[in-house]
């Protein structure tokens, strides 16, 4: 009797089975979706898949247009020099070598105050040796642009920034002084100092 009983399919035991299968995993929302889905997926497995004709040549040109790129950015590695415009060049300075060379960043060994033997420190009431170290609108010059060294750097803008703030030096151009200077020589075609 009980053999009967279980092989008589009932809602209840299709809505059983189901409820096994979802506390078997999380609560899954698309539980219903889930078969419909795969039914789909069964039957997309069993038609040979046909790409478009128009599709193959934009790939091929994509994969061909990602290898040339891949190639001169592999070239661009080895340009190492830093061109600007105007620089002329001959054949020879795009060599392997002479990128090689200019791959060495070069710190200097001695700049302008250490051939003098003087401290930046001490040069901050002399406004004309500071002006030389910041721009027209009164920033600070890169070490790039003054040459300097790493410590020197440092040196001449803690000096240019004490003198800021002793309201020797303007914050926001040159000198007056400097200026006026530069105004004066321009007209008369003579140099500054």
């Amino acid at each position: 009797m009980t053999g009967r009983l279980l092989s008589w399919s009932s809602p209840l035991r299709t809505f059983g089975s189901t409820m096994s299968s979802m506390v078997a995993g999380r609560w899954n929302s698309t539980l219903a979706t889930d078969a419909a889905a795969y039914q789909r997926a069964a039957s997309a497995n069993q038609r040979p898949r046909v790409f478009s004709r128009r599709r193959v040549p934009n790939r091929q040109k994509f994969i061909e247009d990602q290898k040339t790129q891949g190639e001169s950015r592999i070239l661009e590695k080895y340009q190492t020099r830093d061109w600007r415009a105007g620089d002329i060049y001959t054949p020879h300075d795009l060599s392997a070598a002479e990128m090689k060379k200019w791959r060495k960043r070069y710190s200097p060994a001695t700049d302008a105050f250490d051939s003098l033997n003087m401290n930046p420190l001490d040069l901050y009431k002399n406004f004309s040796i500071m002006s030389e170290y910041i721009t027209p609108m009164g920033r600070i010059k890169h070490r790039n642009t003054t040459g300097l060294r790493p410590v020197n750097q440092r040196k001449i803008a803690k000096a240019i920034r004490r003198a800021i703030g002793l309201g020797l030096m303007p914050s926001v151009h040159r000198h007056p002084e400097i200026l006026a200077a530069e105004l004066k020589a321009k007209v008369d075609g003579s140099s500054i100092f």
